[in-house]
């Protein structure tokens, strides 16, 4: 039994796309908080996610936190179905060096820019912070669209789950101001409308309330 708890339009939404790409039975259950972050809803969703972040993925009885984790775990779970490349093979490494560079490095400019006020003990440093987010994630979305090149895809015409974790992270990217937003570049948008293209990813995002392509 494969469950997947979660808020629309967090971190959620990668194992979620991934899900539905491997179509396979699952139970999704919503996560309730407080406006900080304090889990109500399951009532013992704390006993799972132990710091009540968002999402935990429990098959059978593994419970898993951490995005990326959720998402290699089921497309290992079902290699077969392709999201992810062979253990040993360059072409898995890479997806995993893209993984790791969304998660370790991308998405933590993103947490700067929504959450400002964390990182600085300043009172009137938030505006700082967020600035300085939102030229970081400038640069890294310039440093993508250059990997992407022709694409489709980060991996030329393979699918994996690093795409859905970039589509992911590119929809966030809609919040940042004018020509900072990652759909402003053409070929992130491209990138995300291909993965969106995919009826697994489209069913993901359209049950989250999200949008199914850059085209509004």
């Amino acid at each position: 039994m494969i469950t997947l708890y979660g808020i629309p339009g967090t971190a959620t939404t990668a194992p979620h796309m991934v899900l539905e790409e491997l179509g396979v039975d699952y139970e999704f259950v919503l996560v309730e908080r407080t406006d900080d972050g304090v889990p109500t809803a399951p009532a013992d969703y704390i006993k799972l996610s132990p710091f009540g972040k968002v999402p935990t993925l429990k098959v059978d009885d593994l419970v898993l936190t951490e995005s990326a984790a959720c998402c290699l775990h089921l497309a290992d779970l079902h290699a077969d179905k392709g999201l992810i490349p062979s253990v040993g093979t360059a072409e898995r490494a890479e997806t995993m060096r893209w993984l790791m560079f969304l998660t370790n490095t991308v998405q933590p400019a993103y947490l700067r820019f929504f959450y400002p006020a964390r990182y600085t003990n300043d009172p009137n440093g938030a505006d700082l912070v967020q600035a300085n987010a939102v030229d970081e994630l400038t640069a890294l979305r310039s440093h993508i669209s250059g990997k992407l090149g022709s694409g489709p895809f980060l991996q030329g015409n393979a699918f994996s789950i690093a795409d859905i974790y970039l589509a992911m992270l590119s929809s966030w990217g809609t919040e940042l101001p004018g020509a900072a937003s990652w759909w402003a570049d053409t070929t992130v948008a491209a990138h995300y409308d291909a993965v969106l293209a995919r009826p697994g990813a489209r069913r993901a995002v359209e049950e989250e309330g999200g949008s199914v392509s850059t085209q509004g």
